[in-house]
């Protein structure tokens, strides 16, 4: 017999290895093949309906989706987490309710001589730095000659700055030097006449109408700071002021460029509540690992968005309707493999976290109060937007930007590519992932806040479009076939995550420890 040069106990070692191997790539497979258009657009049809309101966070459509979620994971048999339920982190085992102050503008009242003007309509402004009452009985005009200091004496506590017709440039400049040389006088409050005050709301009125979140608990408090209070008024409710003066606009302009000048005028500054406090939550779907079930691969989406705007629903089919769908999909292929003996042997953890739009905040409660130690997290594979193509691609291209990948871990992103080149033959883009990214897309979705940690993150997006953050997201304008793709390439990431031996090296520039 011919002497091959190879053992043969090494032979049957090898075979046995091969067989491992490709027993995984079977499972893999498997139970990859649960995860079908259908299945997607079956969960994108519940998440991205009218019924759920856009999924504000802290809102009841919010809760309607996670009460869906909940449900998912409970009929895939993917038990409550009792540990956590023990521990009160998860009061049901699913979800990790999180504090909310919501902070919105508005709250200071403004009147004159006891008649009530409006905020959005009469000024604005764009935040709030008088903390208490204000009433007085005089107001001092300023004309920008008049920034030279010599004509700003006195103690008015109420200041208004003429020259409406500047352009808004200029009027910046001009509120800077004001406010500068007032904050030596005890001024509290700067009223800044402009003659496009009207334009000027309609532009920023959504903007500044709209709720601020911000992570809180007790009992809310006022995030402003006291200082110089600038309100931005229309010229019209200069002249009202002017008027118990006899002065003109013009007139009071010519005045104040060449003397002080005081109305008298009763006016009265009222702080009122501006903050509230909400709750939400993120919702855990948790396959308990097999023989290294202390280790965890997380795999997540937000599924909050931006709500209702003008009584029109923004139903977030792509942000992040996408990849919350993916998230169940494959929260239900592995307890599927599980229930068939076929389990991960690392823990996975599913969790569609709340609050991303108003800043990353469920992923930033959660990586502040874990429910599994940080420490002992593999890595998180983050969707948000995988459903359709961007403005860069054509409709029938077969991408995912990827982001992330190897800056903590270099490994992670060879699997990924590796995993790619298996499956799913996507072109994958790094455009994004560049330090210099004018985008900054890194540091804007929930991946991030694992990173902080030094967790290896890698996060799927498929760019922005036409639709994003406007009213016509919708379901009808899904890729499924692309969405499924995508999905699939981030699930058989996820699967050999959970099954390697080893765990990821954290080896990229931004994992050196």
């Amino acid at each position: 017999m011919r002497n091959l040069g190879i053992p043969l106990t090494a032979l049957f070692i090898c075979t046995g290895i091969l067989q491992l191997v490709a027993q995984v790539d079977t499972n893999s497979s498997r139970y990859a093949a649960s995860i079908t258009e259908s299945v997607l657009r079956a969960h994108l049809n519940v998440l991205a309906n009218d019924s759920m309101e856009g999924r504000e966070t802290g809102m009841e459509g919010q809760r309607r989706a996670a009460a869906y979620i909940m449900g998912q994971f409970r009929s895939y048999g993917i038990p409550p987490i009792s540990d956590a339920v023990a521990r009160g982190m998860l009061p049901d085992g699913y979800q990790q309710r999180f504090p909310l102050t919501v902070d919105r503008l508005g709250g200071l009242s403004f009147s004159v001589d006891g008649t009530s003007h409006e905020f959005l309509k009469d000024y604005f402004y764009f935040s709030e730095q008088l903390v208490k009452d204000l009433e007085v009985n005089e107001v001092m005009v300023l004309a920008p000659v008049s920034l030279g200091g010599t004509r700003l004496g006195g103690s008015s506590k109420v200041v208004m700055l003429l020259d409406p017709h500047n352009p808004r440039s200029d009027i910046m400049d001009q509120v800077g030097q004001a406010s500068s040389a007032l904050a030596k006088t005890g001024a509290k409050v700067l009223l800044v006449v402009q003659d496009s005050a009207e334009n000027e709301m309609r532009h920023y009125g959504p903007i500044l109408s709209r709720s601020r979140m911000r992570l809180g608990g007790g009992e809310a408090t006022k995030q402003a700071k006291e200082g110089l209070q600038i309100m931005f008024i229309t010229p019209q409710l200069a002249q009202t002021i002017l008027d118990h003066g006899r002065l003109s606009l013009k007139k009071a302009y010519k005045t104040a460029a060449k003397k002080r000048v005081i109305v008298d005028v009763p006016v009265r500054f009222t702080t009122g509540p501006n903050s509230g406090r909400f709750t939400a939550e993120n919702v855990l779907g948790y396959v308990e690992g097999t023989d290294k079930p202390g280790e965890i691969v997380a795999v997540t989406a937000h599924y909050d968005h931006i709500g209702v705007i003008d009584g029109e629903v923004y139903n977030g089919a792509d942000d992040d309707g996408s990849g919350t769908a993916a998230v169940l999909a494959m929260a239900e292929a592995f307890a599927m493999a599980k229930a068939d003996g076929h389990g991960p042997r690392r823990s996975m953890l599913f969790m569609t976290v709340s609050g991303e739009e108003k800043g990353l905040l469920g992923s930033e409660w959660y990586t502040e109060h874990p429910v599994f130690p940080l420490d002992s997290t593999v890595a998180d594979l983050n969707i948000d937007m995988i459903g359709r193509t961007d403005t860069v691609y054509g409709d029938s291209s077969h991408y995912v930007y990827v982001i992330g990948s190897k800056r903590i871990s270099k490994e992670l992103g060879d699997l990924v590519e590796r995993e790619n080149r298996s499956w799913t033959h996507l072109d994958l883009d790094y455009t994004f992932d560049a330090a210099n990214d004018p985008n900054r897309f890194y540091y804007r979705s929930d991946h991030y806040n694992f990173a902080k940690h030094g967790v290896p993150i890698a996060f799927f997006f498929n760019g922005v479009h036409a639709d994003y953050h406007g009213p016509h997201d919708e379901v009808g304008k899904i890729r499924f076939d692309l969405l499924r793709q995508r999905a699939l390439l981030v699930f058989h990431t996820a699967w050999v995550l959970a099954n390697s031996e080893e765990r990821l090296a954290k080896d990229g520039p931004d994992g050196v420890k």
